[in-house]
């Protein structure tokens, strides 16, 4: 009986890039699962993207502060002379948003929501994750009188795989005003200034 180490095809290592990625999450979108798939088939397109927003199936952060975790490795029992094997990532992404004011309903909407796929983007790639997100909004106000009061967030996901790696495409990342929305059944509506791209 044989217990392979990986079954996965191992790609070549690429050494010959000479250009360096730099870091600071910079921009984050949320898409709906629904939409998901429509996205992926087409993703730099940007008309792809305009036709989510609108359709309020992606809600555009075009700026942001933020950081990766890179992904926490959950272990399983190991065999053999292998103590332990490797199973999956916790994954999980933190970031600030500067826009406070007029959007309580757009987070208390997306709290604790299990709907949505995280994309962010770093100097000139976009991250694109495979697992839906919990998404974990919170509106910390310090004891300091010269600390602004901003939104900060974090997306957690659980997947065996990283984030897909794309270029940024033009346009897609930017502020735009959209027309209000309808959250779920109708019950909660969210006011245009909350969406920021």
């Amino acid at each position: 009986m044989y217990y392979p180490s990986n079954c996965n095809e191992i790609f070549n290592h690429d050494c010959n890039g000479c250009e360096v990625e730099l870091g600071r999450i910079r921009s984050v979108a949320f898409v709906h699962k629904s939409y998901y798939s429509t996205l992926i088939a087409d993703i730099e397109n940007v008309n792809v993207w305009v036709d989510g927003r609108d359709d309020n199936k992606i809600f555009v952060y075009p700026f942001v502060n933020g950081e990766f975790s890179g992904g926490a490795a959950i272990t399983g029992r190991g065999f053999a002379k292998a103590e332990e094997t490797l199973m999956a990532y916790n994954f999980s992404l933190d970031f600030f948003i500067p826009n406070y004011e007029g959007n309580v309903a757009h987070w208390n909407a997306l709290r604790g929501s299990r709907n949505y796929y995280v994309i962010f983007c770093t100097e000139t790639k976009m991250h694109v994750t495979n697992k839906v997100c919990t998404i974990v909004p919170k509106n910390e106000i310090k004891n300091d009188l010269k600390q602004e009061v901003i939104w900060s967030c974090s997306s957690k996901w659980t997947s065996d795989s990283f984030p897909t790696i794309y270029e940024i495409a033009d346009g897609i990342f930017e502020c735009v005003s959209v027309p209000p929305i309808t959250e779920g059944i109708g019950v909660m509506i969210i006011e245009s200034t909350f969406i920021v791209g």
